[in-house]
């Protein structure tokens, strides 16, 4: 299933089963008078079923309730994209994995994880939009079940037992810890979130002679407008590698990501053909990429996981945005080294604020950076529906 379709499924089948479900779980709410204190004991179900990008956003509020909760039992409940990410957190005692790639899985998967997360009694959901994951949090019975909600989310009143407000142009990180305060759990520092990730990896490798910068291109299917084209990426080298002495440029990322890690390196290699440049998309597994951004000096990348990572590890980072503001994704860190290129336009954020980029892929937001519009051009031509 792709991403449009999971949105249509959690959009009708959610709204559908919470118009008959809410009435119920008012009554029941009613009648049993349940105890929503917070207080320390019990198992954790967290649900983060899309974006391991911003599951690390919410790794300091995690490892900070791993701390306060040695003891007690923490699942998270996710997909398989975001499993991959939460197995290099050392924070989660099982993972309850929901296979969504096609229908008939994920109602098998959905059954399966309801009975695995029965008789919790903490749900925290960390998704923001999804219907369905409020549903699931309901059916779980779990005491206290924590949640977000918007202006336009009205509807999960009385489904999560507490609600927190997500207000979508502040930093996500900090109500990820909010909700994680309401446990009574305070976040960790990102210094103690690097370690603790250092601590998951192979061996990292020994210092190279040359200073070596780890490049992530791609990002998730979620915001494709978020990279740049390889010729914006041949003008980053020329900028800002032109006059330096040799140095190894590593591309890391997927197999889908390798063909045009190809073509900015076949571009780089034109311009600048001193340096060192190697693509190891595809060849490595998530550990293996982290043991080699861990070993590197700096970073240079779009809005994606591996930037999250990089400044854990507390390098040097460059990275470029446009569809998604940084001041909600990038929290701040005392001695971090790090430059961030951005240069709003009045459509910009979109991602998470409409379901369709509003230019449909043609990221003026990127494109300004590398041109920015001549006196009198129009700053922005949006898509009219």
């Amino acid at each position: 299933m792709n991403l449009g379709q999971k949105q249509k499924l959690d959009y009708y089948v959610g709204g559908g089963l919470i118009f008959f479900l809410r009435p119920l779980v008012f009554v029941l709410g009613h009648l049993l008078r349940r105890d929503h204190e917070h207080r320390a004991g019990g198992a954790v179900c967290v649900q983060k079923l899309v974006g391991g990008g911003s599951l690390l956003l919410a790794f300091p509020a995690l490892l900070g309730l791993r701390k306060q909760r040695p003891d007690a039992e923490i699942s998270l409940l996710c997909s398989r994209e975001v499993a991959a990410f939460a197995e290099t957190l050392g924070v989660f005692d099982r993972l309850i994995v929901i296979d969504d790639s096609s229908p008939l899985r994920l109602v098998r998967s959905s059954l399966s994880a309801w009975w695995a997360c029965l008789g919790v009694d903490t749900v925290v959901d960390f998704e923001v939009h999804s219907r369905l994951s409020t549903i699931f949090s309901v059916f779980t019975g779990a005491r206290n079940r924590l949640g977000f909600f918007l202006h336009d989310v009205f509807w999960r009143r009385g489904l999560h037992t507490q609600l927190i407000f997500f207000n979508r142009y502040s930093g996500s990180y900090f109500f990820y810890e909010k909700a994680m305060e309401l446990v009574g759990a305070e976040p960790a520092t990102m210094a103690e979130c690097g370690a603790r990730v250092r601590e998951q990896l192979p061996s990292v490798p020994a210092a190279r002679p040359a200073e070596r910068t780890c490049i992530g291109a791609s990002c998730s299917d979620l915001a494709p407008e978020r990279m740049l084209t390889p010729e914006h990426w041949r003008r980053v080298f020329v900028e800002r590698a032109s006059g330096a002495e040799a140095r190894h440029f590593v591309f890391l990322g997927a197999a889908r990501d390798r063909a045009l890690a190809e073509e900015i390196l076949e571009k780089a290699r034109a311009a600048l053909p001193q340096h060192r440049y190697e693509n190891r998309c595809g060849e490595l597994a998530l550990p293996e990429s982290l043991a080699e951004l861990a070993g590197a000096s700096e970073y240079w990348g779009v809005d994606s996981g591996l930037l999250h990572y990089a400044r854990l590890f507390g390098l040097r980072c460059l990275s470029w945005w446009g569809p998604t503001d940084p001041a909600t994704r990038l929290k701040p860190v005392v001695g971090l080294e790090e430059e961030v290129v951005y240069r709003k336009l009045p459509c910009s954020p979109c991602v998470h604020l409409a379901e369709t980029a509003p230019c449909r892929g043609n990221n003026l937001c990127i494109q300004n950076l590398f041109e920015p519009p001549q006196q009198g051009d129009p700053e922005w031509s949006p898509y009219v529906v």
